[in-house]
């Protein structure tokens, strides 16, 4: 039967490669119900007769050819059960992150939608995909519905926790940090007291600087009628453990927090990755802080 199957995913490659065959369809095709014909197909997967998204036919003696980032980390991954590590391997084609709907993934996995939406829900409780709804807007800005969910694939690891001189300097990094929130600039007294501490302690456990900026919207230049509440119900979103991507755990970007010098401002930054020397990552965010060396040499341009 692995053989009827083998030759239907050829004849249909050859007829109409830009169709996705669903796992009921390949059934009908060979004659068999659905679950055995997701029976066979994952036994000509686990045999490398067909590729990582269980539709294309390989040729005898090649074996898998080498998969993409993405896809290599999901085939990898130990999954709560072999539909929802089906699950995650589709969705490793669109990328470290990716916008999909579930019935798209549904077809893509050869599934129901009601079957592809309880093993989201599984992957979402094992830390290893996070979905984003996200709105659909009309021209004037207003809210219409929905589109497709964004997706980004999860390590199931937790982030450290701050420990030793990190953790005492949390509340400094985490004033420097709403510095940069441009609707929280400007707040004194005690809605920035309870601001740092609350930053503080998303930092403490182990949350990076860049994470909590998009977090809280930094990017976006608008104004809060009550910028410590709208804070607060921000930070109130995010969990308690920051779970790393895939993509920084899979290519080595969980390395030790370092504290360097910026080149421009002389300002101290937090940073993970090796051979950064702005505050900014590629640029300085406080240039007019800039120092010139008295030594140094100044060019008058005409």
């Amino acid at each position: 039967m692995c053989r009827r199957i083998f030759a239907a995913l050829e004849d249909h490659i050859k007829a109409d490669p830009e169709t996705w065959l669903t796992t009921e369809k390949i059934g009908q095709v060979v004659g068999l119900k659905t679950r055995a014909a997701q029976y066979h197909i994952a036994h000509l997967f686990a045999h490398g007769r067909i590729d990582a998204n269980r539709r294309t036919p390989l040729t005898a003696g090649i074996g898998q050819p080498p998969l993409p980032g993405a896809q290599t980390w999901a085939t990898a991954v130990v999954a709560p059960d072999p539909t929802c590590a089906k699950c995650l391997i589709a969705l490793a084609r669109y990328g470290w992150e990716g916008q999909v709907s579930t019935k798209e993934l549904a077809e893509a996995v050869g599934l129901s939608v009601r079957s592809v939406e309880t093993h989201r829900t599984h992957l979402v409780r094992a830390d290893l995909v996070r979905f984003r709804p996200t709105p659909r807007e009309t021209e004037s800005g207003r809210k219409a519905g929905r589109l497709p969910d964004r997706f980004t694939l999860l390590s199931g690891i937790s982030a450290p926790k701050l420990v030793g001189d990190a953790f005492t300097d949390a509340p400094t990094v985490a004033a420097r940090l709403l510095d940069r929130v441009r609707w929280f600039v400007g707040t004194t007294g005690e809605q920035r007291e309870n601001g740092i501490k609350s930053v503080a302690w998303c930092l403490r456990n182990g949350w990076p600087e860049s994470a909590l900026l998009a977090a809280l919207d930094a990017s976006e230049n608008r104004q809060a009628y009550a910028p410590g509440g709208y804070l607060s119900t921000l930070l109130k979103k995010l969990p308690s453990e920051y779970i790393i991507p895939a993509r920084d755990a899979a290519q080595g970007e969980t390395a030790p927090v370092q504290v360097r010098i910026c080149a421009i401002c002389d300002n101290s930054f937090r940073t993970r990755r090796p051979g950064v020397v702005f505050c900014g990552d590629t640029v300085c965010l406080t240039p007019d802080e800039a120092v010139i060396p008295p030594a140094a040499r100044v060019y008058n341009i005409a």
